[in-house]
């Protein structure tokens, strides 16, 4: 958690000791720190996943799903700092009020998982609705990623696509990797109850 923090805390003064403190500088932090969490995110979304497709080699990711969650919400702090002081040095609102609501609504989730992780809160909650809460909130923040990442991928010329494709691509594979998941998990089951 420290280093994904402090990694991201260090990629955002970087940019900004390069290019400003100005309201383009702070657009292009918050977009560099957006992806450095999201591979955090990926990560804890995904890991079990691959895990459960490809066998032991993914394992190390599987258990690690706890930390890589809280390492994202850890680096995920310093683009909620960027996004507090450009709403405070902006003339006028940075972001569409449904942007706002939308990835507001992707913030918090990220930070009740958080909360959740906390395995004394999640025990007096109980794991049904547990599971249920972390279901919906990493498909929350799964489909804000995506589609954060699919809004304008080829607009801007060849450097956005090579910006953009990667993380794009994660974004789209996560959800299908899955899916996949699931169902083969379906159908163990259900190979092992016809025995």
């Amino acid at each position: 958690m420290g280093a994904s923090f402090g990694a991201a805390f260090a990629i955002a003064l970087l940019i900004l000791v390069a290019k400003g403190n100005g309201e383009k500088a702070i657009h292009l932090a918050l977009r560099v720190t957006a992806r450095w969490s999201y591979l955090w995110f990926w990560l804890a979304y995904a890991g079990g996943a691959l895990a459960a497709l490809f066998g032991p080699t993914f394992l190390a990711l599987a258990h690690r799903g706890r930390e890589f969650g809280l390492a994202f919400a850890s680096a995920h702090l310093i683009h909620v700092g960027l996004l507090v002081w450009l709403y405070h040095i902006s003339l006028r609102p940075p972001f569409s009020q449904y942007v706002l609501i939308f990835f507001g609504i992707a913030l918090f989730w990220t930070y009740l998982l958080a909360l959740l992780s906390i395995r004394r809160l999640s025990a007096k909650l109980g794991p049904k609705l547990c599971r249920i809460l972390r279901t919906l909130g990493v498909q929350y923040i799964a489909f804000a990623f995506l589609s954060d990442f699919a809004r304008n991928p080829f607009q801007g010329g060849l450097r956005n696509i090579v910006l953009y494709l990667p993380f794009l691509a994660l974004a789209v594979a996560g959800p299908l990797l899955r899916l996949a998941a699931m169902a083969k998990r379906s159908a163990n089951v259900r190979r092992l109850a016809a025995v």
